[in-house]
This record gives structure tokens, C-alpha cells and sequence, in this order.
């Protein structure tokens, strides 16, 4: 019993030493500052930074009096009005106050037990520095309220960070977006990329990002008709008419550049009516770009004018423009479903033949006709009957035929489908003949419509 009395005795003696020892230790509180030479940070110059193509890091340092005795935090702020002050007072010659809207800053900063400096992490947008190019951009960053009984040195708790935009980049860094094909009037169409269609017609339009592409960001796309307009009214423009939005044609109302992309694309959609109602003059249009949330929009760039040539984007429809029709078989069985239902111009009625083995159905024109499109629409009843492969054909004396478009395994994917097929064709032909050679099962064939378009 002794032997654990004084164990017990021991371990209590060991105890109140430990305690003697930490009331005896005094911990010393330690004064706060930023790191500045005359309440400046230049940059480049006084302080390192980081550039990569999206931001210009700045370490912005605090500074202790002592190592951190224990673990405390210290709030981050700025100073707008100091910084206009001085601005006003011509005490920072060339320099403009930094948006908010392009830089991030740390709220507060946790300063660990034994260090006795401390970098906050100053995130400057490169769209900044571009913008304003040839200018210096000046922020007041402030220092409060220090925890843990430490106090702030007066004299350093602000520094201004002044950042020289001429020495961070050249003026061939700055990161420019404008159309493509901005800096003349666009003829459309001036390529192949256009999409066709009876109702609309699709136009690629393409947006360009000089220099390195960095991050993912996004501009607004919007309708300019007042620089169209002037044009018309200057006489740019002979027999020209102004397409309205909304009215004539849509475009999105923003465009997005994945991260590490210099061209990105929008389609814009124009009705085939207004292409129509307009064929004997110049449609024309403009689209604006605007509020990037990254890089600079190029002035002279940044407003596109085109000027659509009806006769190249209209798709006509020219199937009962025939003089003759006929086919291989005929439905005897069914007045309602005889071959002629397949051109009638009518997706609910349909031609429909039985014991199908294989069958073509043939229009004859009055003169050549070029064509390089059809369609083709599903019947109501059961997809088996559908067509499966076939052929369309061309010839100029109905006997000898030159297969122009080939198609293999092909699936409706719903009743009352319309499907469009186009195929490269140069050569008028006479006859044009849809010559179907397989269904998906069965011995039953049907088709509602199919539908022969004239492509400019």
C-alpha cells in the first residue's frame, strides 16, 4: 500500500511543477504589418508575381514582429477611398483604381503558430490588365482586427499595389475576340458549312480568340440593325432590305469558348419564308459581340455584316413540278393507299404495296432539273414495312440510269417521320427514280411521302 502512496505522491509533485512552468511562461504578442517600401508594392518591381493567360498572381506579404506564438487570424480588406485620394491628389501618376470586378482577394488570412511572415494571395485578371494597357492599376489593401491579443503596426497596415500594365505584357499578348469574317461585308454563302432546309436555313458563324487560349468563358451575341441599317441608307447597299430578328432570323444570345479554344462557333437561323419573300433583293443583317467575361473585344471587329444571297440558300421543293410519275407495282387493293399518295404532298396518306419483293417509283421533268436532296416520311402502321435500303438514281433518257445516293440499313425512329437525305450532285438529269430494294421485315411495303429537292 506504501509503494502506491508514493507513486500517487509522485505523479501529483510532477503535476504541480508542470503547472509552475506554463503560469511562468509569458507569451508575447506580436505586431502585424504589410510589406511595402513606402506603403507601395510595385508591380513588377517590389513585389515577385506569377502570369499565366487568365490571372497575374501578386504575393501580397505580412509581416510579424516575432514568430506567431499561437495560432491567430487577421482581416483582409481594401481601401477604395485611399486610393482615389491619392489618385485625385496626382500622388500615383498614370494610375486608374482596380475594379472590383477583376481581382480576388482573401477575406482573412490564419496565421500559423511560428512563422513571422505571411503571403495573401493577390488574383488579378489578365482581362484587366489587357483593358487597361498603358495605364497602372492601383488597389489599397488593408490589415484589421488581429486576434488573439497581437496588435497592427499603423504604419503598415495598408499598402498600395500599384501593378505597371506595360511591363507585365507586350501589346501583342493582349488577347483580342472578333468575328472571323468581321472587317468586310460577309457574303453568305461563301463556303459549304451552311445547312439547307424547307423551313430554315443554318448558318455557322464563327468567333476568333487571338493569342494563347487560356480558361473556359463567354461572351453575348445581340442584333446590331442600326449599322445595317446605315449602310442601307448610305448606299452600301443597292435594293437592300433589313432582316429583323425575331421576325427573319435568331441567333443565341450568348456564345461560350471551351478552355483552350481559339475559334468557337453559334448557328444562326434564318427562315426560308423571309429568304423567299425577299429573293429579288439583298437580305442583309449585323450581329454585335459584347461583355466577354475574359480578354478584350477587337473594336474594329466586334460587329459582323452579312449580306445573304437568296438564290444560293433556298431549297426547293420541286416534286409535282413533274410532268410524268409512275411506279413499278400499283396497290390494287386499296384505292386509299395507291402509289400516287407517295407524291400528294400529304405525310397521312401513304403508298402501300403488298408481296413486296422490290419497287421503284420514277418522276419525269420538262427540262434537266439539278438536285441534290430528298426526304422521305414513315407511314402510320407498323416499321417493318418501312424502307430499309434503296437508291436514288438520275438519267437523262429514262432507260440508263447513274446511281446518285445509296443508302443501307436505314431505321425510322418514329410514325410520321420526316427524314432528310442529301447527297453531292452537280449534274441535271431528266429522270430522277427512289428505287427501294429491302424493307425492315415482312413482305409489306409502305412509305407516306417522298419528296425530290432542288439545292442551289
Amino acid at each position: 500500500m506504501s509503494r502506491y502512496i508514493f507513486i500517487l505522491l509522485l505523479l501529483l509533485m510532477c503535476s504541480c511543477h508542470k503547472d509552475e512552468k506554463f503560469n511562468d511562461e509569458k507569451l508575447t504578442a506580436v505586431s502585424v504589418s504589410l510589406r511595402s517600401n513606402n506603403g507601395q508594392i510595385a508591380v513588377p518591381g517590389g513585389s515577385s508575381y506569377t502570369r499565366s493567360v487568365d490571372y497575374v498572381m501578386v504575393p501580397v506579404q505580412v509581416v510579424l514582429s516575432a514568430a506567431a506564438p499561437k495560432i491567430f487570424t487577421v482581416d483582409i480588406g481594401v481601401n477604395n477611398d485611399t486610393v482615389t485620394q491619392l489618385i485625385n491628389n496626382q500622388q500615383l501618376p498614370g494610375a486608374m483604381l482596380l475594379d472590383e470586378a477583376f481581382y480576388q482577394l482573401p477575406r482573412s488570412a490564419e496565421i500559423r503558430f511560428g512563422i513571422d511572415t505571411f503571403t495573401i494571395p493577390l488574383q488579378v485578371s489578365m482581362q484587366a490588365i489587357e483593358k487597361y494597357y498603358g495605364s497602372k492599376l492601383a488597389l489599397a489593401v488593408t490589415l484589421s482586427n488581429p486576434g488573439k491579443n497581437n496588435t497592427l503596426d499603423a504604419a503598415g497596415a495598408t499598402a498600395i499595389v500599384v501593378i505597371n500594365t506595360s511591363e507585365i505584357i507586350r501589346p501583342e499578348d493582349i488577347h483580342y475576340l472578333s468575328f472571323t469574317e468581321a472587317g468586310k461585308i460577309w457574303p453568305v454563302p461563301s463556303g459549304t458549312d451552311h445547312i439547307l432546309g424547307t423551313m430554315e436555313v443554318t448558318i455557322p458563324v464563327s468567333v476568333t480568340l487571338g493569342g494563347v487560349a487560356g480558361g473556359a468563358f463567354s461572351l453575348n451575341l445581340a442584333a446590331f440593325p442600326d449599322t445595317a441599317q446605315a449602310l442601307i441608307d448610305n448606299g452600301t447597299f443597292n435594293n437592300a432590305v433589313l432582316l429583323k430578328e425575331g421576325d427573319d432570323y435568331s441567333l443565341p444570345a450568348s456564345l461560350s469558348f471551351p478552355a483552350g479554344i481559339n475559334t468557337a462557333k453559334f448557328n444562326l437561323v434564318v427562315k426560308t419564308s423571309s429568304l423567299q419573300k425577299y429573293a429579288a433583293n439583298k437580305p442583309v443583317l449585323a450581329v454585335e459581340l459584347s461583355s466577354p467575361t475574359k480578354h478584350l473585344l477587337d473594336s474594329s471587329k466586334r460587329v459582323l455584316v452579312m449580306e445573304l444571297d437568296p438564290t444560293k440558300l433556298i431549297e426547293t421543293d420541286i416534286t409535282n413540278t413533274n410532268i410524268s410519275y409512275k411506279t413499278q407495282y400499283e396497290n390494287t387493293s386499296n384505292a386509299n393507299e395507291t402509289s400516287g399518295k407517295l407524291v400528294d404532298n400529304n405525310i397521312n396518306t401513304k403508298f402501300l404495296l403488298f408481296n413486296f419483293s422490290t419497287v421503284w417509283a420514277q418522276l419525269e421533268f420538262a427540262t434537266p432539273q439539278t438536285t441534290g436532296a430528298y426526304t422521305m416520311t414513315s407511314a402510320n402502321d407498323a416499321p417493318g414495312r418501312d424502307p430499309k435500303n434503296w437508291t436514288i438514281e438520275g438519267s437523262d433518257n429514262g432507260t440508263d440510269w447513274t446511281v446518285l445516293d445509296t443508302r443501307t440499313n436505314q431505321a425510322f425512329g418514329s410514325r410520321f417521320l420526316t427524314v432528310k437525305y442529301t447527297f453531292s450532285n452537280q449534274v441535271a438529269f431528266k429522270f430522277y427514280r427512289l428505287n427501294v430494294s429491302a424493307v425492315g421485315s415482312g413482305t409489306l411495303f409502305q412509305l407516306a411521302e417522298w419528296r425530290l429537292l432542288k439545292r442551289p
